[in-house]
């Protein structure tokens, strides 16, 4: 069979926000070049498709299929990029209905039944560790026998959702040919700044698997540690510099250090070879599985630098999380690594479930006083499968359940974060993980220790660069979380086929007037009071494009139109679990008096000729000193030029203009706020018109 691998378009600024996304890295996508290796192992044409290392939207990656056909399509899935993983999916099935769609990774792993459940065009799951599996169901359809025996596959069947039980972990992980990295875009691949010193930097797994009992970790590669042979990495590391000119490697694996014999065993390869000179690399390891005699021996062998998870500067919180480590043994590993000459990175979390502000004050106390070379401060998330995630659920923390929401750096992200402790608030928490950076790296001996370490003018650039983007925090510019979240204009397009809506101009080929339409979006969502999160109604939403962005803001929104079609496939597809739409009209609300904190009217007030008696239902369903957010078209000569210049004749429903609109808003509520678009000067020149009232 032709199988086709892909790895969904997930950015680096979605990821870790417009700020960090220079710093994150972008990593060959092992798993599935271990799957494509395996695959081609066992006879099969096999592609993969990294979407994201070629910045490719999922419109280009059904052209890609339509040049290359294929038989089966696997889609990788992590819980942040679920939504991405989900629109490739939706896209590909919508082109290629015949073709059998498969994801895997840890959060269909996790959540294999959900999955399904809610992705219809899904066939298939992989659960767990999918070489094997992954090879057993291509072969089978191949042969187009039944998938009922394939252990670790979900699927649905007989009007069910099936979940086969796992197959055992993969014994020798030599029997799996070194991944596929001829089918990848490795020129384009960086490891993460802060872990690298030159552009040449590339990962081998080395091991899978571990034995510790963290609470905030779901081991889906179990808890037994297993080894490639110390052949097998002296070669692939050997292949990577002859092939592709590495320089700097980082052994991966959840802690390189467990097993002292192997790891000597690897150190005296590197030096007996000569690959110790050739390159450096790095590692993650533990604070209790390193002595002083294993890390002189891995300095002498070429790391340069390992990564240490300290999590949190609480003892009680360590042993909340199961850590099993004392403050002291942290410091002391800390203090015999600096003496071996191996640089460090430490993790920390800040928001762990029960934490006090006081002990997240305390972990960044903490980190100034360890003094790493490189502090990385994470908000706790709540992954599915893990021990926090089912007591942040009890303790009632969970603030978004749209995985898109799942992001460790959400303070630096716009829209809401996964978790928010008990009797703390989400701007506390978002702006804690930025005075956390702030507090480490904006202290003189840190910028003096920087500045002795720049050897080259990509150095200069990059931290002059990492400094303006932790400096600026202090400065109160105005966050992205005051924009309109953007939703794709093929999805809107998609999610308004065969059904009406009023706003088109989302998904319009023109670039210009989806930025003019967006802009608007924006500053709408600007006028909304930023201390009112309570309920909102999204009033004639239309094809939903504010659903998003109003569901990271408010605890409940309701979209009212008559036509809902297209915000219901909008919701389901961003599994907008707070958003209630309802198809009713505007002249008879079906809702109680003094309902609504607020309501965002954006384009659509233009459209009712009753304009006095739609008002004066809107007045009612508000709470006393609420919030009427408007947005309306100027219909002034300036704007009829515009419409002349884009092509674009007068609807015929817009039956009032931005002036009589607002003279008819004054009779039931009070303006507090008026502007204009693009400009906020009064008379001809302007778009639309804008503003808040507040009930009487």
């Amino acid at each position: 069979m032709k199988v086709l691998l892909i790895n969904p378009p997930y950015s680096a600024e979605e990821r870790y926000g417009k700020d960090l996304k220079n710093f994150g890295p972008l990593n060959e996508p092992l798993g599935l070049a271990y799957l494509a290796s395996n695959l081609e192992k066992g006879g099969h044409d096999t592609l993969i498709l990294d979407a994201l290392a070629l910045e490719l939207s999922s419109h280009e990656i059904c052209e890609h299929i339509k040049e290359n056909r294929c038989d089966l399509i696997g889609i990788t899935m992590l819980t942040p990029m679920y939504h991405r993983s989900i629109e490739v999916v939706n896209r590909v099935k919508e082109h290629f209905p015949d073709i059998p769609v498969v994801v895997g990774g840890p959060h269909p792993t996790i959540l294999p039944e959900e999955t399904l459940r809610d992705n219809q065009a899904i066939d298939f799951v992989v659960v767990g560790e999918g070489e094997v599996i992954f090879l057993n169901l291509v072969n089978t359809l191949e042969k187009r026998e039944s998938v009922v025996d394939i252990k670790g596959l979900a699927y649905r069947g007989h009007g069910k959702i099936i979940v086969n039980p796992p197959p055992p972990m993969v014994s020798d992980l030599d029997e799996l040919p070194s991944p596929a990295r001829h089918l990848l875009p490795m020129h384009v691949y960086q490891i993460t700044r802060s872990r690298t010193k030159s552009n040449h930097a590339y990962t081998v797994s080395v091991a899978r698997g571990c034995p510790f009992n963290c609470a905030f970790c779901c081991r889906i590669f179990g808890k037994k540690v297993r080894h490639h042979s110390v052949e097998r990495i002296i070669e692939e590391v050997q292949d990577l510099i002859d092939h592709y000119g590495a320089k700097e490697i980082n052994l991966e694996a959840d802690t390189l250090t467990v097993n002292k014999k192997f790891l000597y065993s690897l150190c005296d390869a590197l030096i007996s070879s000569g690959i110790s000179r050739k390159i450096s690399w790095t590692c993650e390891s533990r604070i209790d599985t390193v002595d002083e005699k294993l890390l002189h021996k891995m300095r002498e062998a070429g790391c340069w630098q390992t990564s240490y998870g300290v999590e949190t500067g609480s003892q009680r919180l360590l042993e909340l999380i199961h850590k099993d480590i004392s403050i002291k043994k942290i410091e002391e590993t800390f203090a015999i690594t600096k003496k071996a000459g191996i640089s460090i990175r430490a993790f920390y979390m800040l928001g762990i479930p029960t934490e006090t502000r006081e002990e997240s004050l305390a972990t960044i106390a903490f980190a100034k006083k360890l003094d790493a070379t490189w502090s990385q401060f994470t908000l706790f998330t709540p992954f599915p499968g893990t021990e926090l995630y089912h007591m942040a659920v009890k303790e009632g923390g969970i603030a978004s359940r749209n995985w898109s929401d799942y992001k460790t750096h959400g303070g630096w992200t716009k829209g809401t974060i996964a978790y928010v402790p008990a009797g703390r608030s989400m701007d506390e928490m978002k702006n804690l993980q930025k005075k956390a950076y702030r507090a480490v790296y904006l202290r003189p001996k840190v910028i003096l220790r920087f500045a002795r370490d720049i050897d080259s003018w990509g150095k200069i650039f990059q931290y002059m660069l990492g400094f303006w983007v932790v400096f600026k925090t202090i400065i109160p510019f105005k966050e992205d979380a005051d924009k309109a979240i953007r939703i794709d204009r093929e999805e809107l397009e998609q999610f308004s086929k065969d059904v009406y809506v009023d706003s088109p101009v989302y998904f319009s080929k023109s670039r210009f007037v989806r930025f003019i339409n967006w802009q608007k979006l924006d500053s709408t969502v600007r006028l909304i009071p930023e201390n009112d999160n309570r309920m909102v109604l999204d009033f004639a939403c239309g094809n939903g494009v504010m659903l998003p962005t109003l569901a990271n803001r408010f605890k409940t929104v309701v979209g009212i139109d008559l036509h809902t079609e297209a915000a219901e496939r909008l919701k389901k597809r961003y599994k907008l679990d707070n958003v209630i739409n309802v198809t009713a009209n505007g002249l008879m609300l079906p809702f109680k008096d003094n309902f609504f904190s607020t309501i965002v009217s954006a384009s659509t007030l233009e459209h009712f000729y009753e304009l006095d008696s739609v008002l004066k239902e809107l007045a009612r369903i508000i709470k006393p000193g609420g919030h009427l957010i408007f947005l309306v078209p100027s219909e002034n000569l300036f704007y009829q030029i515009g419409r002349v210049f884009l092509g674009y004749t007068k609807p015929e429903d817009h039956y009032h203009t931005a002036k009589e609109i607002e003279i008819a808003i004054k009779k039931h509520f009070k303006l507090k706020t008026i502007r204009s678009l693009p400009f906020n000067l009064p008379g001809f020149i302007s778009v639309y018109r804008l503003g808040r009232a507040v009930k009487n």
